[in-house]
């Protein structure tokens, strides 16, 4: 079934970042929608899909709160015997205020940060690159390879390709490479963002911010607030552990490959939150996406 091809490639997806994944998961409940919503058991398929979509990336608070407000419209609209018509245009609304949030998100980054001449990133986020768009071109940025997938590759081209001077670094010499690039913002997205401004994000996120912080460099937050999740304590955090073969293929006797796909930023190390709903400082109460703003 379309809808459950949609689960197994938002599990499986190492290329994509947390907005395009969330708006996949809105995919499937229309999919879902569209062949069962007649079926007597369809109650029980929406909620298995909605289980299942909050399970399979459990460090991606952006698929876990697209499932659960997809899960709130489509079961209210059930109950109230709705048109299905009616609860597919609400989630398409619901997928164009995501999309919409990125460059939202963006431009008030730009506003704020367009100050700075150097600028450092880690990994690949659409709402990072989304914001470099809108600044003028020439600004140095710093962009780590983020081992072991590489996306930083594609962060740096993208970036190049917008007339930036990037210089592509390994992750190790983020340090001394803030140092000899002048760099004054470190800037990178978020896969979640707790409500008192923990981030999950790539791991080397948090060694990287707690490096250049030592260097008098801001480290800025660019999320979307259907990021954000306030029900997750830092103590109940699950990162997520991928395959030992995106390190090494190499089979090690006594070696065990711990392949530790995020980490865990503490607010004290985050200068700003920018998202679409604001810019916002420490001490942080962030709030996320309410599904009754559409």
């Amino acid at each position: 079934m379309k809808h459950l091809e949609i689960v197994n490639e938002i599990k499986s997806d190492r290329g994509h970042g947390a907005l395009w994944l969330a708006l996949r998961s809105i995919d499937a409940f229309i999919a879902l929608i569209e062949k069962s919503w007649s079926s007597k058991n369809f109650l029980s398929s929406l909620r298995d899909l909605c289980e299942s979509l909050v399970m399979c990336r459990p460090s991606m608070s952006s698929i876990r709160n697209a499932a659960l407000m997809c899960f709130k419209i489509a079961e209210g609209a059930y109950v109230k015997g709705r048109e299905v018509k009616e609860v597919i245009e609400r989630l398409l609304r619901l997928k164009e205020y995501m999309s919409e949030s990125k460059g939202k998100a963006a431009e008030k980054a730009a506003e704020e940060l367009s100050w700075a001449k150097n600028f450092l990133t880690h990994s690949l986020s659409s709402t990072v690159l989304e914001f470099f768009r809108r600044l003028d071109p020439g600004k140095t940025v710093v962009v780590t390879e983020s081992r072991p997938l590489l996306e930083g590759l594609i962060t740096a081209k993208e970036l190049a390709s917008m007339g930036h001077k990037v210089k592509l670094i390994t992750d190790a010499s983020a340090y001394q490479s803030s140092k000899l690039f002048n760099v004054e913002v470190f800037v990178f997205g978020a896969d979640t963002i707790l409500s008192d401004g923990h981030v999950i994000n790539k791991s080397g996120t948090a060694q990287i911010s707690i490096a250049v912080k030592s260097l008098g460099v801001l480290n800025v937050v660019l999320c979307e607030s259907f990021k954000v999740n306030d029900q997750l304590t830092p103590n109940r955090v699950h990162l997520e552990v991928k395959e030992p073969s995106e390190i090494t293929s190499e089979e090690m006797k006594d070696v065990e490959v711990f392949n530790l796909y995020f980490d865990l930023t503490p607010p004290s190390l985050i200068d700003e939150v920018i998202m679409e709903s604001g810019v916002f400082k420490p001490p942080f109460k962030l709030s996320p996406f309410s599904v009754e703003l559409l």
